[in-house]
């Protein structure tokens, strides 16, 4: 009995070890045919992901490329507008007065504006250091022969006075004063009655410049969108080169002419009878100078706050109406904007090689203005200590005699820049 109950046991136990084990196998076997089913979805979803990704890179590709062909065509488009704008300008005439202007340098006005256009960088075409450096070599060597030989008459003038005291009387260190002072005078008026002149040639070059490049100045502004603008530009250069021709050249360069006559017999006399004359003439000058350029400047700057909003509304208004033609509006927006864009760059580029002209043509006679004056001041404090005193006044009326020449030339400059750049600043 106790045999049959352990045999029912074991039977019992045999029976539970089958059942399990053929579930275990059961699940292994379907675990075993679940890995390539598995296995193959995995491989499905890698290649969908793929050519997923695929189609995407093909995409950007596709829309890189249109971009791409887009801004060639924009840039394309932009580039006819500007030969169309630069086709109706007139270079010839400037060119030629460009030529006369700059005759020591070889300038293309319409090759800078091609290249100002195309880069953008105005100092990589006008390098100004060594230019000015070469000017003022020019200018010192120009001056050397003058300054040796007013150098040497300083110390004829030393040493006649030094032996003059030797004398009773004056009249032998009186004789050999004028004999000195006079030879200094007649140099000094000789070379600045020269600068004087090459000054006026220059300024009157820069006037007919500006009249030439008017014209086409005007037609770059308006074509720009900017007819008021343009009208105050040619409205306001008249004026400025009638100011520069009647009130600057007619008037203030003679007055500089009288003010070293007077300043040079002030100092002959020796006892200071007209130093007021002086003083009256060199206030006139700067007074002159300093209130034409303000005054024209001012003006400019008053009538720039109202012409570019005329200008802002009117484009604004015709940009308005055409982007409401129905079905072709965005386009005649988009193809004014281009043609409005061409033709601001090229009224700005077309200025600053004005610009560029107007500083080139002015730095030479600048730089030798400027040397000038500093030698006569440099030999006027060197004679000093050892000359007599109206000699090296003699010498320092020149050196400022020089200085208003020079700020002159200034004053015509930065009238003209001023005129050029109020308005190629206006919708920059």
């Amino acid at each position: 009995m106790i045999f049959c109950k352990k045999a029912g046991w074991g039977m019992a136990l045999l029976f539970l070890c089958l059942i399990f084990g053929t579930g275990r196998t059961q699940k292994i076997e379907a675990a075993v045919q679940n890995v390539p089913e598995s296995l193959e979805e995995e491989s499905r979803l890698d290649t969908v992901g793929t050519d997923q990704e695929t189609e995407r890179a093909a995409v950007r590709e596709k829309k890189g490329q249109q971009e791409k062909e887009a801004g060639d065509t924009e840039t394309d488009q932009a580039a006819a507008a500007q030969d169309e704008l630069l086709a109706e300008l007139d270079f010839d005439a400037i060119q030629q007065e460009v030529d006369s202007l700059l005759s020591s340098q070889q300038f293309s006005f319409a090759g800078t504006v091609r290249s100002l256009l195309q880069d953008g960088d105005p100092f990589r075409i006008f390098r100004a250091g060594n230019a000015v450096l070469s000017c003022a070599k020019t200018a010192f060597l120009a001056q050397k022969g003058l300054m040796k030989e007013l150098f040497l008459l300083v110390l004829a003038g030393a040493v006649l006075g030094s032996f003059s005291s030797l004398f009773e009387g004056k009249q032998v260190r009186d004789a050999s004063f004028y004999m000195v002072y006079l030879l200094a005078l007649a140099l000094i008026l000789k070379n600045f009655q020269s600068s004087g002149e090459n000054l006026k040639a220059v300024i009157t070059s820069l006037v007919a410049f500006m009249r030439i490049l008017t014209p086409s100045y005007y037609l770059a502004a308006a074509a720009a969108g900017g007819a008021s603008s343009a009208v105050m530009f040619y409205q306001m250069l008249l004026l400025v080169i009638l100011a520069v021709e009647k009130l600057l050249l007619a008037l203030v360069l003679p007055m500089i002419h009288i003010y070293l006559l007077i300043a040079l017999v002030n100092d002959l006399s020796g006892e200071e009878i007209l130093s007021h004359m002086t003083e009256l003439l060199e206030t006139c000058v700067n007074g002159l100078l300093k209130s034409s350029l303000g005054v024209l400047v001012g003006m400019q700057m008053i009538r720039n706050l109202i012409a570019p909003a005329l200008d802002s509304l009117r484009q604004m208004a015709l940009w308005r109406t055409a982007g409401m033609i129905p079905g072709i509006g965005n386009a005649v927006n988009a193809v004014t904007e281009l043609v409005a864009g061409s033709a601001v760059l090229i009224r700005n580029c077309f200025g600053v090689t004005a610009m560029l002209v107007l500083l080139a043509a002015g730095m030479v006679p600048a730089v030798q203005l400027l040397v000038s004056g500093l030698s006569f001041r440099l030999l006027a404090a060197a004679a000093q200590p050892v000359s007599d005193k109206r000699i090296a006044g003699c010498l320092a009326a020149a050196g400022k005699g020089y200085a208003m020449l020079l700020r002159l030339l200034l004053t015509v400059e930065i009238l003209f820049l001023l005129t050029i750049a109020i308005l190629a600043g206006t919708f920059s």
